[in-house]
């Protein structure tokens, strides 16, 4: 989605545009990160006064000249004509912005399997490391699965495990 927005020659942010991060893990970071690289200035709003966040992701943050972290703030209000112009704060600042991005949270498409495939508290398939469910034949890869890190390259790599074990399960191995 961010990738489409940037893409979009209307975007107003390059260069000079003031966008705003909503979030507080990796995902937020990372997208603050990438887009103070695009925009003139980048607000972090976080309703904590700390980041969940990998330690490599604050380090980087505290180097960007160009990021504002606004802690123990969340959004109350969008401000917009046809597009968004600004954000209200709970504290009741308003700032002007040209994009807003929303990094908080996770929910796994996870509904179609209920009752049929082991699922932890969140919602996530439950496999091990050959990417096998408690269903013989069936494998779960990428972000549905229950993993410590959430990135593409884990979700090839469950990809490349998943068509060897299905490929051993197909042939009757």
């Amino acid at each position: 989605l961010m990738k489409a927005y940037l893409d979009n020659p209307t975007t107003p942010i390059m260069k000079k545009g003031k966008v705003a991060v909503v979030g507080g893990g990796n995902s937020a970071l990372e997208d603050a990160l990438y887009l103070s690289r695009l925009a003139a200035k980048v607000y972090l709003i976080h309703r904590r006064d700390s980041f969940r966040a990998s330690k490599i992701y604050v380090d980087a943050l505290a180097q960007s000249e160009n990021i504002e972290f606004l802690a123990n703030s969340s959004v109350s209000e969008l401000i917009a004509d046809e597009r968004v112009t600004g954000i209200r704060l709970s504290d009741g600042r308003e700032l002007e912005i040209n994009g807003l991005f929303v990094s908080i949270g996770r929910k796994p498409a996870s509904e179609i399997f209920l009752g049929q495939l082991d699922l932890d508290e969140g919602g996530y398939v439950i496999a091990d490391e050959s990417t096998r469910t408690n269903i013989a034949g069936v494998y779960a890869v990428g972000d549905v699965r229950t993993k410590p890190l959430r990135q593409v390259v884990t979700a090839v790599g469950d990809g490349a495990v998943a068509v060897h074990f299905a490929e051993e399960y197909l042939s009757g191995m």
